[in-house]
């Protein structure tokens, strides 16, 4: 199973506007704690393999093989050891 790939985008848009619109923080504000958050979920999808490197959407999740040709990870790991 793959996952979905991170569209970084889409949860900084509704971040920003979830607090601008229901919190009533400044744009400033929002756009700091927006980037603060896509920031922390890009490093939680990337492979912490120093070989490898790549998104966790790029790996099948049931054996967690990188699907990255020429990659040597043969498993995706969500801490460094």
């Amino acid at each position: 199973m793959l996952e979905k790939q991170f569209k970084p985008e889409l949860l900084y848009n509704s971040i920003v506007h979830f607090y601008i619109d229901k919190k009533g923080y400044s744009k400033d504000k929002a756009n700091a704690i927006a980037q603060s958050v896509v920031q922390k979920e890009a490093q939680r999808r990337i492979c912490k393999n120093p070989k490898c490197k790549h998104f966790s959407h790029d790996h099948i999740r049931n054996t967690e093989t990188c699907l990255v040709e020429n990659c040597e990870c043969n498993k995706f790991l969500a801490k460094v050891i």
